[in-house]
């Protein structure tokens, strides 16, 4: 078996696994996802001020220090460090202050700035995604999509009628990050701007991120049938959407009916064909999908279907795809 690489307690209060069985099963399955698939699940990173990242809050005093006074190294650490720790939380007016005080006086040093520029995004600075709204009007192409970048960090709901306007084929360079902060920001106001340029296919692989990113039941129409004519990429960015969009829809995916089943059964031929010209990745996608619409499948078939040979002496009811939940599908091994 491979090495843990969380602990028990993670294990149960994260994943919600609390027996050895399950814990074993989804360490094993990890690793053997990383060894076929180092994109989809990366080797774990040390963060050079780690320590000061997992003390939060308490933190940030030293962190801005860091980025006022330190190295140019030291700085960029600590802002990378503060966007970590500001992502969880609301951050007071003194540490907004001091970031944008850091901005001024960090000039000159493009990717100190950028990271301190996304840091301060991301504590929902006012003022600041305030002026990135108005640089969207700028006819740099450049300044558009940072702008667009920045305000997608801060979650800025009240850009999205900008953004929407800007997603066009005449704004293809800008558009690419337009897109990605409408996903990120997740109001529903965008998907009609988005669904019009997916059925023009335009940043077709952009739009259903973006679209699995905001996550109405209402847009799988506009989704699935990528999952049958789409290429690679294309295949790929729809599962992943699907995946999404079933995650915050867990009851209302399991009461579809005929399209739950329709949907499955899409998902479940592509999977049980060996030759099927798909990646681990979105096999691994695929199965998240079938597990969010209720189909159980046992570890047997979990590891065919994600190619990972056959299964170890652990108990099948280790597996987290073969869970029986009131109104889901059990399906044996065939």
């Amino acid at each position: 078996m491979a090495e843990a690489l969380v602990g028990e307690d993670t294990f149960r209060k994260v994943f919600g696994l609390s027996k050895k069985a399950e814990r074993d099963f989804a360490t094993d399955l990890v690793a053997a996802l990383g060894r076929l698939d180092r994109a989809l699940l990366p080797p774990p990173a040390t963060h050079p001020l780690a320590s000061l990242i997992a003390e939060g809050p308490r933190a940030v005093d030293r962190l801005l220090a860091l980025v006022e006074r330190g190295s140019a190294r030291e700085a960029a650490d600590a802002a990378d460090a503060l966007a970590h720790v500001l992502t969880a939380q609301s951050a007071p007016k003194t540490t907004q202050e001091r970031l944008r005080g850091a901005l001024k006086s960090r000039a000159g040093d493009a990717d100190l700035e950028a990271l301190l520029a996304k840091t301060l995004a991301l504590t929902g600075d006012e003022g600041f995604l305030a002026e990135q709204l108005r640089r969207l009007s700028d006819d740099d192409p450049g300044v558009v999509a940072t702008a667009a970048r920045l305000l997608g960090f801060g979650r800025a709901t009240f850009a999205v009628p900008a953004l929407m306007g800007l997603v066009s084929p005449e704004r293809f360079y800008e558009s690419r990050w337009i897109i990605w902060a409408l996903g990120e920001i997740g109001d529903a106001r965008a998907l009609p701007a988005l669904e019009i340029a997916l059925a023009h296919a335009f940043r077709v692989v952009d739009c259903l991120i973006a679209i699995g990113k905001i996550g109405r039941l209402t847009s799988l129409p506009h989704v699935t049938p990528h999952l049958l004519a789409g290429h690679a990429e294309q295949k790929d960015a729809a599962v992943r959407a699907l995946a999404m969009i079933l995650d915050k829809n867990r009851e209302g995916a399991r009461v579809m009916g005929a399209l739950r089943d329709q949907l499955a059964g899409i998902i479940e031929r592509d999977l049980a064909d060996p030759q099927a010209p798909i990646s681990t990745s979105v096999r691994f996608h695929m199965l998240l999908c079938l597990a969010r619409l209720g189909v159980h499948i046992d570890i047997a078939r979990v590891r065919k279907y994600l190619g990972l040979g056959p299964a170890g002496p652990a108990d099948a009811r280790a597996s987290p795809f073969a869970r029986a939940t009131p109104g889901g599908t059990r399906t044996g091994s065939r």
